[in-house]
C-alpha cells in the first residue's frame, strides 16, 4: 500500500497564498489599466463600471474574484484569519457570485454575437 500524500506545511500554505496575491495583483493591475485583453470583451453594466472603476476584461474580472476568493478561503482554513468588516465567507459568496456573474455573462454575450452573426 502506498504513503498518503504528506500535508503540506504551513510554509507551502503561505508560498500558496503569496503566489495567489501575486496572480491577484496582475490581474487587478490589468483591470486597473482598462485595457481589455484581445480574448476578452467588457461588458456593459458589470459591477466595474457601475462602481465607478475603470472596467477591465469580463474574463479577467471573473478571475480576479475568484483568486481573491480562493485566498481568502486558504488563509482562513489555515490560519483562522478573520477579516475586519465583512465576515470572509460572506466576501467570498460575494466574490464567487460575482466571478459567476461575469462568467454568465460574458456566455451570453458571446452567444448572442454568435446568434446574429448567422446568416439569415
Amino acid at each position: 500500500m502506498s504513503n498518503p500524500t504528506p500535508r503540506p506545511t504551513p510554509e507551502e500554505w503561505e508560498q500558496a497564498i503569496d503566489m495567489l496575491l501575486e496572480v491577484q495583483r496582475v490581474l487587478a493591475d490589468s483591470v486597473m489599466s482598462g485595457h481589455v485583453e484581445d480574448h476578452d470583451h467588457h461588458i456593459i453594466g458589470l459591477p466595474s463600471g457601475v462602481e465607478s472603476a475603470v472596467p477591465g476584461g469580463a474574463r479577467i474580472e471573473a478571475a480576479l474574484n475568484a483568486v481573491m476568493s480562493a485566498r481568502h478561503l486558504i488563509r482562513q482554513a489555515t490560519q483562522g484569519t478573520e477579516l475586519p468588516g465583512v465576515p470572509v465567507l460572506d466576501r467570498v459568496q460575494k466574490g464567487l457570485a460575482l466571478a459567476g456573474g461575469y462568467v454568465a455573462a460574458t456566455w451570453t454575450t458571446k452567444l448572442a454575437e454568435r446568434v446574429n452573426r448567422r446568416p439569415e
